[in-house]
């Protein structure tokens, strides 16, 4: 899952997880944690999500950080939660017992005992929207594990059942149950966040396009899609990741995106058409993309010839909306961003403390591309807030700019996390000079100071 995030351009998702309740009562097992590590194991490299652990067990956390005054963990309300429970523990639905001995009293006596039991566990998983809590419609994750006992618990075997295919996993006495939850833990989690992203997580269970519940499921992504009007947007985005596609992110169909989709089909090996049918979609979920790109963007060429880049420094300004860049403690900061022609816009701030934090894009505003007529204001609305200090020290923003889409290149230094999240980077100098690096000497660049009264 953690390439496949890469591959299809997740990021900055921001997910909290309450306690995930065993309403069982008969499986003790640490289900949030496990689901806690199996999160981070997914996303080390993408730094795709960003999981806040939240329950009983962090009020000592909070008052902490309260104490501490660092409360921007709190500041902002993450996008999705993530509710559940172990909802199932169906014990010894079938069970066998067989045996039987031969005594000589009063000297000795010999015997032999066998069992085989079954026990069916269950874990529920439901995503849903923060904002007013309502379910986010087909992410859910339904799944449940056999675990098969024989003779006194020595061994077992627990089966696991996705798409048509089974998984099985030998368990030992020391491991029992809590393994088996582990393993149907993973498994949901793979499932929970495929579904979110719309990402083919089925190819990480070994599924593929042909099974009939990998079928349904694409369908009913297609048809979601065109439902809730995301088509375009969908195909402008995931063609600009490609790299054959430069326009604006903006749900309205142009010829540059034509000509994109038609390339991309070919290089699938489908018909030379724009059509985005369920077949095309299909095959687009399937493809290898690392492979398939780079042919895409050949045949691009034939279908609609390249217009030269130009490689001149793109200039940057950046203005407080209000004009002056003086501001008093506590007052509210909007900047606008311009640069001279259309570019891919990342911006940072260097705040009181010295710490660097990427506030543009975000997770609100996913698309880096600025358009040079109208350049963007930040913050945007009221998804986040720039304040300045109470402490009146000076801050600082900066933005580069990029003729393309530079995020994957700079990711590993800048690291995944957006707005409240510091980057691993500690000054202004070495954050432009892993800018330099990605896009050369066309790189844009203007910083900003907000002097505090």
């Amino acid at each position: 899952m953690d390439n496949m995030f890469l591959m299809y351009g997740v990021r900055d998702l921001v997910i909290i997880t309450e306690d995930l309740k065993d309403e069982t009562k008969k499986v003790s097992t640490g289900t949030k944690d496990m689901l806690i590590s199996s999160v981070s194991q997914m996303t080390r490299r993408s730094k795709a999500v960003r999981l806040i652990a939240y329950g009983a067990d962090s009020s000592n956390l909070i008052g902490f950080m309260k104490e501490a005054e660092k409360k921007t963990m709190f500041q902002l309300i993450p996008q999705y939660g993530i509710r559940g429970s172990i909802s199932q523990f169906d014990e010894n639905i079938a069970k066998k017992t067989e045996g039987g001995g031969i005594a000589i009293d009063p000297f000795f006596g010999i015997g032999r005992a066998a069992t085989a039991a079954t026990t069916i566990v269950g874990l529920d998983l439901t995503m849903m929207r923060t904002e007013d809590l309502s379910i986010v419609p087909g992410v859910t994750s339904q799944n449940s594990v056999a675990i098969m006992k024989s003779g006194s618990g020595i061994e077992g075997e627990a089966g696991y059942k996705k798409f048509g295919i089974n998984y099985q996993s030998n368990l030992s006495r020391s491991e029992g149950t809590a393994q088996a939850m582990r393993n149907l833990v993973e498994l949901a989690v793979v499932e929970l966040f495929g579904k979110l992203t719309k990402t083919p997580y089925w190819i990480c269970l070994g599924g593929n396009n042909k099974d009939e519940g990998v079928k349904a499921e694409i369908s009913d992504w297609y048809s979601g899609m065109y439902s809730d009007g995301e088509v375009v947007g969908y195909w402008q985005q995931q063609m600009r990741l490609r790299g054959v596609y430069a326009g604006e992110v903006n749900g309205q169909n142009d010829n540059d995106l034509i000509a994109a989709i038609t390339a991309y089909r070919q290089a699938m090996g489908l018909e030379k058409s724009a059509v985005v049918d369920l077949g095309f979609f299909t095959a687009y979920l399937e493809a290898n993309h690392y492979d398939t790109a780079p042919k895409a963007r050949q045949l691009l060429a034939t279908i609609k010839p390249a217009v030269p880049m130009d490689n001149s420094p793109i200039a940057v300004t950046v203005n407080a909306t209000k004009g002056a860049n003086n501001f008093k403690r506590g007052e509210r900061v909007f900047v606008k961003i311009t640069p001279s022609r259309n570019a891919y816009v990342y911006c940072f701030m260097q705040d009181d403390s010295k710490q660097i934090a990427r506030f543009f894009p975000n997770r609100f505003v996913k698309d880096a591309l600025v358009n040079a007529r109208s350049g963007v204001q930040l913050p945007p609305d009221k998804t986040f807030n720039i304040d300045a200090n109470a402490k009146g020290i000076a801050e600082q923003i900066v933005c580069f700019a990029s003729n393309r889409d530079v995020f994957a290149d700079v990711l590993p230094a800048i690291g995944g996390g957006d707005i409240d999240v510091a980057t691993p980077i500690k000054t202004v100098a070495e954050l432009k000079s892993v800018f330099e690096k990605a896009v050369g000497p066309s790189l844009g660049f203007a910083n900003f100071t907000i002097n505090v009264r």
